[in-house]
């Protein structure tokens, strides 16, 4: 037998199929709440990484990208990837007067933020930080 399927066989099943969580603070919210707002942040699964994907992608015929509805694939990331507060509470939409998650997610937090904290459940999902193309980015 392999030695990768021996160290497979003999892990801990809980805690390799366990969803990796992280603590994220919006700093901005925290300043005007005058108390740390630290959400729980949580991986998504890949299967359901995959429908968020396919839901903010349209095809044109030939099978190219035809539009990428970013804030959708953003929104529906954060809906899915914030374990605390729940982004479905139907108190905090009726507080805030949001009629869906995503309206809720438009309302509390600002795009730099929705862009941050949907760029820490990619990296919790297992998707590396690509330094190399922002940087790239930067410079020219």
């Amino acid at each position: 037998m392999s030695t990768l399927i021996d160290q497979l066989l003999q892990a801990d099943v809980k805690k390799v199929t366990e969803l990796p969580t992280a603590k994220y603070e919006v700093k901005r919210l925290s300043k005007l709440l005058k108390t740390k707002f630290e959400m729980e942040l949580c991986a998504i699964p890949a299967k359901r990484y995959t429908e968020i994907q396919q839901n903010s992608v349209d095809l044109g015929r030939k099978g190219n990208v035809k539009d990428l509805k970013m804030f959708n694939l953003q929104a529906l990331t954060l809906i899915d990837g914030i374990k605390e507060p729940s982004m479905k509470s139907p108190e905090l939409l009726r507080y805030y007067s949001a009629a869906t998650p995503k309206d809720l997610v438009a309302k509390l937090f600002l795009s730099g933020e929705i862009a941050d904290i949907y760029g820490k459940i990619n990296e919790l999902s297992g998707y590396e930080p690509d330094t190399d193309e922002t940087e790239t980015a930067i410079k020219n």
